[in-house]
């Protein structure tokens, strides 16, 4: 697994930073954790994909993020000792990720200080995870960005040419930041030209070049 985030350190860094993470299996549906639990790890995700959920305040679960193998996630505990989540991350399928304890990652940080370049970069993920959708909300229609989201999942899941999201419309809708219904139209203009297939719990792609350029 190629790494993004340690991408700027060296072999003898890397190495230290991965020796010291813990490897965690989860099944499908299992939660790596829940929003407003006391946080102390921070995840690598080597493989399989998860969601990130939050309970709105009228007790809504809104799907925020599907993230996929190289990511990193509950990276407010390395900066915040007290910090709690603040989303729940749900396993899609089987699930592998290299978890790193605060007070592991501070030993780190003391023996390599170049560490810290690693929490840079997780950060600086979400931020441009963060600033993509807040450019899309202005710049997109709804079901643009219902579209947009639907390729970029494809991309995510891709086996060959073809790709099955094992997500709803309503998880769609929530990523997209827009309504069920608004999703399911923008799905069955691609259903009518052939280029998505509905199904229980889940969105088919059987061809991902008939899909629209986003």
């Amino acid at each position: 697994m190629e790494w993004e985030i340690l991408s700027s350190l060296d072999d003898r860094q890397r190495t230290a930073v991965l020796q010291t993470a813990v490897r965690r299996k989860f099944r499908a549906g299992d939660t790596l954790f829940h929003q407003g639990d006391p946080g102390d790890t921070v995840h690598l995700l080597e493989r399989g994909h998860v969601a990130v959920k939050v309970v709105h305040v009228h007790g809504v679960t809104l799907t925020l993020h599907v993230l996929g193998p190289g990511s990193a996630f509950g990276e407010q505990t390395l900066v915040d000792p007290r910090a709690r989540r603040t989303a729940s991350v749900v396993a899609i399928g089987p699930v592998e990720t290299l978890m790193i304890r605060r007070d592991d990652f501070i030993e780190l940080q003391k023996r390599h200080p170049a560490v810290t370049t690693m929490l840079v970069e997780i950060l600086a993920a979400q931020v441009r995870r963060l600033s993509e959708q807040l450019l899309d909300a202005h710049s997109m229609g709804a079901e643009q960005r219902v579209v947009k989201r639907l390729v970029l999942l494809a991309e995510d899941f891709r086996v060959g040419d073809a790709a099955t999201l094992p997500i709803t419309q309503e998880e769609l809708a929530s990523l997209a930041g827009t309504t069920r219904p608004t999703a399911n139209r923008a799905l069955q203009a691609l259903v009518d030209d052939g280029a998505v297939q509905l199904a229980r719990g889940r969105i088919h792609i059987p061809d991902l070049e008939r899909l629209p350029t986003v």
